[in-house]
């Protein structure tokens, strides 16, 4: 099994005044996505845990044979392999941070790292990748919904054993203030209620409509946690992962850091915290400056 592997966390990068450049400290903020341990760590498809019956023969052969290279003779339940992996996963990360919490992206923020996963033929071709169902959209599909609900099982199992207050959520792609609320009810259906045993919920800024409607996006949630490369996609509209198109990636567009000013101003007055994510804070010295300018010296990366 995997609790003595040493997963890769978002880490924290401080911003030194010195010479506007981010140096790594592994001590801060921990950020750990499902979606990305599901398809390094994992490496089924969510889909195969509640529809395997519609799997390929050639499928379901390779699954059998990843499961018993795991488990060797015995037997076991294909939902609880997911969910104990899952959970071993979790423990590992939130452990890998010390004292500091660990915030856990729910998975569902992106179709294109499923599209390898074996079992991938259950899932939907999206007419375009970056607006298919995402975030509450997708838990809340009748579809993902069994699968969701593996994964908060595995997240329940998590803070059980390492204590409930160590590892928050961050949810993703929430569009209206009716995904937002339908977000927390979902949370609640699966014994994730917000405040119980200290869970805290905060909310991934990927789109717009997040910064420009923050006053009221934040009494959903505990925090925001901004996502800078999404958001400029969005803002921009600009596809960062099309590598057929030459156009110049601008995460430092004023319309980006506009949009940043209204999330950290709006999380300040309500005195919740607001991180900004960005893996490539060192490639951007003017939004460094912006950020510390605005007192915001640690960017998790």
């Amino acid at each position: 099994m995997t609790t003595q592997t040493e997963l890769m966390l978002a880490t924290t990068a401080v911003l030194h005044n010195a010479q506007q450049l981010a140096t790594l400290d592994h001590e801060g903020i921990g950020l750990v996505s499902l979606d990305d341990l599901i398809a390094t760590e994992v490496g089924i498809h969510p889909l195969v845990f509640t529809q395997q019956n519609l799997l390929s023969d050639v499928t379901q052969q390779a699954l059998q044979q990843k499961i018993a290279d795991q488990y060797g003779q015995q037997s076991v339940a294909l939902a609880e392999y997911y969910v104990a992996l899952l959970t071993e996963l979790l423990i590992s990360a939130a452990r890998q941070q010390g004292s500091a919490p660990l915030k856990v992206q729910l998975a569902g923020a992106n179709a294109e790292c499923r599209y390898q996963l074996l079992g991938a033929e259950l899932e939907s071709a999206e007419v375009n990748p970056l607006l298919g169902l995402r975030g509450a959209s997708f838990y809340a599909d009748v579809h993902y919904k069994v699968s969701f609900a593996l994964q908060c099982e595995a997240i329940k199992r998590a803070r059980a054993a390492v204590g409930g207050d160590t590892i928050e959520l961050v949810v993703p792609f929430v569009r209206t203030f009716s995904e937002a609320a339908t977000m927390i009810d979902l949370l609640a259906e699966q014994g994730l209620c917000r405040g119980a045993n200290g869970l805290k919920v905060h909310m991934l800024c990927s789109v717009p409509a997040n910064a420009l409607l923050a006053d009221t996006f934040i009494h959903y949630f505990d925090g925001f946690v901004a996502d800078v490369t999404q958001l400029a996609q969005l803002t921009l509209g600009q596809d960062f992962a099309n590598t057929k198109l030459h156009y110049r990636v601008d995460t430092q567009n004023d319309a980006v850091i506009q949009l940043l000013n209204m999330l950290l101003a709006v999380a300040g007055s309500a005195s919740k915290e607001c991180n900004i994510y960005y893996d490539a804070i060192s490639q951007a010295p003017r939004l460094q400056r912006w950020l510390m300018d605005h007192e915001v010296n640690t960017v998790i990366c």
